[in-house]
């Protein structure tokens, strides 16, 4: 591993032991699809009986820069269809969330998990339109990923780079439909993917962790 990638590796883990530089719900708004103002935020608290899901930023180095992983996902699957995801998926019970995160990545994509070295958590995101509770974590692993899709849940993966998600031009508006009528909402327009939703939101506090490395 470079000793650059290296030195940014060392400082994203411990900006994430450290909570003061997690901006949350702050970073979490700025993508989010509706405006959000004193009223709306409310529809972002967690219930009670939300249901709880995990995903992972895996990250990994290429010629000194950073990536990490985005999924396509099918139109078999029970939630998100064909959209853009981290990979992750529903806790089972009685399931540990970090463990979660870990099994959704190796059924997805086929990484070996024994490769993955946990760096930190970023701040839970309740999403209203699913009733999910995600808890994302972020992952570095020293070697080049082996991927194996699974492809009843995840039609194509896209390498992300970490200059992509920091360059403020790919910060940009989707045009959505819903119920036959079309709006904007925030995203992040990638090279190869356009991301919006639940995962912007929090590739946006993401983005705000590292923004000075």
């Amino acid at each position: 591993m470079d000793l650059k990638v290296d030195k940014k590796i060392a400082l994203i883990k411990k900006r994430l032991e450290d909570k003061s530089y997690l901006r949350g719900w702050d970073s979490q708004k700025k993508m989010a699809v509706i405006p959000i103002n004193t009223i709306t935020e409310k529809a972002f608290i967690q219930p009670g009986n939300a249901k709880q899901a995990s995903v992972s930023i895996i990250l990994f180095s290429e010629k000194n820069e950073l990536f990490f992983f985005l999924t396509k996902r099918t139109t078999d699957v029970e939630h998100h269809k064909g959209q853009i995801s981290l990979p992750g998926g529903a806790i089972d019970k009685g399931e540990a969330a970090m463990n979660a995160s870990l099994r959704e990545s190796n059924e997805e994509i086929g990484i070996d998990i024994s490769t993955l070295n946990f760096l930190g958590k970023l701040t839970d995101l309740y999403t209203p339109v699913s009733y999910f509770n995600i808890h994302p974590f972020v992952w570095f692993t020293n070697e080049k990923p082996k991927i194996t899709l699974n492809h009843r849940e995840v039609d194509t993966i896209y390498k992300i780079g970490i200059t992509e998600l920091i360059d403020e031009k790919n910060i940009s508006k989707k045009n959505v439909e819903k119920s036959g009528i079309t709006f904007q909402v925030p995203a992040f327009n990638f090279n190869k993917c356009v991301s919006w939703g639940a995962t912007a939101m929090i590739l946006s506090e993401f983005r705000d962790l590292i923004l000075d490395l």
